[in-house]
């Protein structure tokens, strides 16, 4: 007759059987399994605020619309040698009569285009900068241990697309709409001092002029994000970011801008968005 198995002498209701350890089973999920917990993690993962914001004044474009203007800016700040047109020139006193025809005209800075989208446009990344600037500028990314991080990989801006776009389309989420045309250039001359000396030069912006924007910001709910970016700490930064300005020439008073509202949406609706 087979003998019975010990029980354990601290517990006469325990039996040798129940020392044994549980064997854990790892069983392939098919689609359907995968599915549904991909839709538990996007109900989960991130939160989703909608900032409405109006310009005050101008909102100045900062993009080069030619080579030649890119060319201008380096040469107004004493950068001769990066510059592509006059770079290639062997004779000196070629190279120094086509920086001279450059050096007083920094072009045209215009607003994006897109190719089979009407109007104009700026990338969603410029705000995600904004917020990264005045975060820093504020202190936080020194006070708040790890926020440099939790703002960069935690922390993302996507524009809202207008009614003549298709919202479902995911590159709608790298641009921000600012209208249908820019309402003007705004000129300015620019004093800066070089190698060579003091250099004098023309500016020349297009604008939108009390433009209002929108944009959402994603943010991770994990503990590591939101231990790292406060929505107290979120506010400051969009407080002072709102008088720092956005778009270019920021230091002339440009891009400020009114915080009309902000609103909660709750869970985005795709998480692989983050990725962008």
């Amino acid at each position: 007759m087979p003998k019975k198995p010990k029980k354990d002498s601290t517990d006469p209701n325990k039996s040798a059987e129940d020392e044994k350890p549980k064997r854990v089973i790892v069983r392939a999920k098919d689609r359907s399994q995968w599915a549904g917990l991909i839709a538990a993690a996007e109900a989960s993962a991130w939160r989703r605020l909608r900032f409405h914001v109006q310009v005050r004044d101008k909102l100045l474009a900062g993009k080069p619309a030619n080579l030649d203007a890119a060319n201008a800016m380096l040469k107004a700040r004493g950068l001769e040698d990066h510059i592509e047109a006059v770079a290639d020139i062997v004779d000196p006193d070629l190279r120094a009569k086509a920086a001279e025809r450059i050096k007083t005209d920094e072009g045209l800075c215009e607003f994006s285009r897109r190719p089979g989208k009407a109007g104009i446009w700026m990338p969603s990344n410029n705000v995600k900068a904004m917020f990264k600037e005045n975060w820093s500028v504020l202190g936080l990314r020194v006070e708040v241990r790890g926020s440099r991080g939790a703002m960069a990989e935690g922390l993302f801006v996507f524009g809202v697309p207008p009614p003549h776009v298709d919202a479902n389309d995911p590159q709608e989420k790298d641009w921000i709409y600012l209208g249908e045309q820019p309402t003007d250039v705004y000129t300015a001359v620019s004093h800066t001092v070089g190698p060579s000396g003091p250099v004098s030069s023309i500016k020349r912006h297009e604008y939108v002029e009390r433009v209002k924007l929108q944009w959402d910001v994603v943010i991770a709910t994990a503990k590591s994000v939101n231990e790292k970016i406060s929505d107290d700490e979120l506010a400051k930064t969009l407080v002072h970011a709102a008088e720092h300005g956005l778009g270019a020439c920021r230091a002339q008073g440009f891009g400020r801008f009114d915080i009309l509202s902000v609103e909660e949406l709750g869970a985005a609706e795709d998480p692989t968005e983050a990725a962008a």
